[in-house]
């Protein structure tokens, strides 16, 4: 009971950081996660709803844009972030259970993206709620434009200057200045 009571005022700070609106909230916001991640570059602008588990393991380099409802999770994983990066709404970049993702500097994510690094683990005669997890790493280049409703999964690593259409689910490597889409992704052309 005095355990819950203790952490009552943590969890109400935390809500109000994630929730606290504009200019005001970005800067609150800013002064928290310089002192929570591990690393945290130069002009991080966030929008309310943005949320990290485990920030410890986060670094997020120079001039990095999270608008509304982004999460990074990282709870027995590590998530790098290079410079230049912008992340629209509602993005999920999560590599709990055993996962690595590095994404790299000047790349842009589109709203509704799911990035994750741990795949769950099918045991037959188990509940699926028993399954478990299996990491992984997902590497994204420099220069790379993920589009919206994207879905990228385990042990991937895209190349620079890639773009990644719309709706596509990555489930295997894509090479440097390709374009791909679908559902799985496939390579649609080369960029020239």
């Amino acid at each position: 009971m005095i355990k819950k009571i203790i952490n009552e005022p943590k969890q109400f700070l935390n809500f109000l950081v994630t929730y606290f609106p504009g200019s005001s909230g970005n800067m609150l916001r800013r002064l928290l996660y310089k002192v929570r991640l591990s690393s945290l570059g130069t002009k991080l602008y966030t929008e309310i709803g943005f949320r990290l588990t485990c920030p410890r393991n986060i670094v997020i380099g120079n001039n990095a844009d999270f608008m509304r409802d982004c999460s990074l999770n990282s709870c027995n994983g590590k998530i790098n972030i290079g410079d230049n990066i912008a992340v629209n709404q509602n993005v999920d970049i999560n590599s709990s259970d055993g996962g690595f993702i590095e994404i790299g500097n000047d790349v842009c994510i589109g709203n509704n993206v799911v990035i994750r690094a741990a795949d769950h683990i099918y045991k037959r005669g188990k509940k699926i709620t028993e399954f478990g997890h299996a990491g992984g790493k997902i590497i994204i280049g420099d220069n790379v434009w993920i589009g919206a409703n994207c879905v990228i999964t385990r042990n991937i690593r895209i190349g620079n200057h890639s773009i990644i259409n719309a709706g596509s689910i990555v489930t295997r490597d894509v090479d440097a200045y390709s374009i791909v889409g679908g559902n799985p992704a496939k390579q649609i052309k080369m960029i020239k």
